[in-house]
């Protein structure tokens, strides 16, 4: 998935951002660090509607990813930023679904930042995405579920290589019934089912399903 995300970066905005080809490496980096800066910036700015800070919460994510474990730690000045746009009450399941993609991006790989989430309590917020039931299976569940699975994406993140939050996880006791559940739907244009995965993360035995 964040590969298709990058190799997009790649063909398609890398150019706007950085449009002369003869800048210096030292330069391009810190050209990258203003970007995130403005990103955080309009995160922030509380005078612009929130579908733009949301949008801004994308780019930052998109920076964070492609421009290294510097880039992601920076922006992981935001994170905080960005777990309170999850707790306005009236954002859309869209809208949150790009934060969470934003974090992904913030969190992968960068050990700094995924220790930032837990001092932030994000694992918290996440479980309780999963742990929602859908009571309407009207247009707006393909967004419910689009979010569970981006919760799973983000939760195989945070647990990688991270035996204490895997052990935390283990505590709640209704996770392992709701990732067998997710387990089941149809992970289509995912290159793995994150449910699963985060199933033999957590050291439960799944049996394997057809992707």
């Amino acid at each position: 998935m964040f590969q298709k995300i990058a190799a997009f970066y790649e063909n398609h905005i890398k150019h706007l951002l950085f449009p002369k080809d003869d800048l210096s490496d030292l330069a391009a980096d810190n050209l990258h660090v203003r970007k995130i800066t403005r990103a955080g910036k309009d995160i922030r700015n509380t005078c612009i509607p929130l579908k733009k800070r949301v949008q801004a919460a994308s780019h930052l994510g998109l920076l964070a990813y492609t421009g290294g474990s510097g880039e992601a730690s920076q922006a992981g000045h935001y994170m905080g930023d960005l777990i309170n746009f999850l707790l306005i009450p009236d954002l859309s399941d869209h809208e949150k679904v790009t934060v969470l993609q934003s974090l992904s991006g913030i969190c992968y790989g960068n050990t700094n930042t995924q220790k930032q989430a837990k001092e932030l309590n994000l694992y918290g917020l996440l479980l309780s995405y999963l742990h929602t039931k859908e009571v309407n299976p009207l247009p707006d569940s393909h967004e419910s579920i689009k979010l569970k699975f981006w919760t799973c994406y983000l939760l195989n993140i945070l647990c990688c290589n991270n035996i204490p939050v895997i052990k935390m996880l283990n505590h709640d006791e209704s996770l392992q019934r709701n990732l067998e559940i997710l387990a089941h739907k149809g992970w289509y244009g995912w290159p793995n089912n994150y449910a699963q995965v985060l199933l033999y993360l957590l050291g439960y035995h799944f049996p394997k399903t057809d992707l």
